[in-house]
């Protein structure tokens, strides 16, 4: 089997160049759509969880915040996560994975800061047609060989992470949120007051599946 090859000539490729023969055996998770991700990351979740929610206080928000966590993060405080949920595909005429879904991913979960969360976190899944677990397994050490660099870019209240393996809760991110984002911001602080009165909009239906 020849050794996958990823490209070095750009420090943020767009894509992970590879070669292979054959493929190796599947062990990571694959899913069909982001919908059944994002089920899969909800019933993995072990505190209060509200998918897509699409409205703070009676107003659209933008994007959707795919899943709304609220834990305690001490005895009077409560804290507010935004889960965005991605799906990485392979690229067929590349022969690798398509970049997309990680640039998109970082951009909106940094949006829902806006919208009244303390923290952000990206959840990376991959597409049933990624044809070889070596190609998530560079993708991931293209990330932690980067995650300082990437922290300094994005800041320190996102998370980001790979949803490998099925019925398993999300632990350890690559990249970890270190702080909680409180802005000065006036309608900042009221979306964030309204979520944690329950004053928003969510796909019920959804929750319950």
């Amino acid at each position: 089997m020849r050794t996958p090859h990823i490209s070095n000539s750009q420090a943020f490729p767009k894509i992970f160049i590879v070669s292979c023969v054959e493929f190796s055996e599947i062990m990571y998770a694959r899913f069909r759509t982001e919908e059944e991700l994002l089920k899969t990351v909800l019933h993995s979740l072990a505190y209060d969880v509200y998918p897509k929610v699409s409205a703070i206080g009676g107003r659209k928000i933008s994007p959707d915040i795919d899943i709304l966590q609220i834990e305690g993060a001490s005895q009077n405080r409560f804290r507010l996560i935004g889960y965005e949920i991605k799906l990485v595909k392979f690229d067929k005429r590349s022969k690798g994975l398509g970049w997309n879904s990680f640039y998109n991913g970082i951009g909106q979960a940094l949006l829902y800061l806006k919208n009244g969360v303390h923290r952000a976190f990206l959840v990376l899944g991959f597409h049933e047609g990624v044809p070889d677990d070596k190609l998530i397994d560079e993708f991931r050490e293209w990330l932690r060989n980067r995650k300082e660099l990437l922290k300094r870019i994005i800041g320190n209240y996102i998370s980001i992470d790979f949803y490998l393996y099925q019925g398993q809760p999300l632990y350890s991110p690559i990249i970890e949120a270190e702080y909680d984002f409180y802005p000065s911001d006036r309608e900042v602080e009221l979306l964030s007051n309204e979520l944690l009165q329950g004053k928003f909009t969510f796909n019920k239906k959804l929750k319950l599946k």
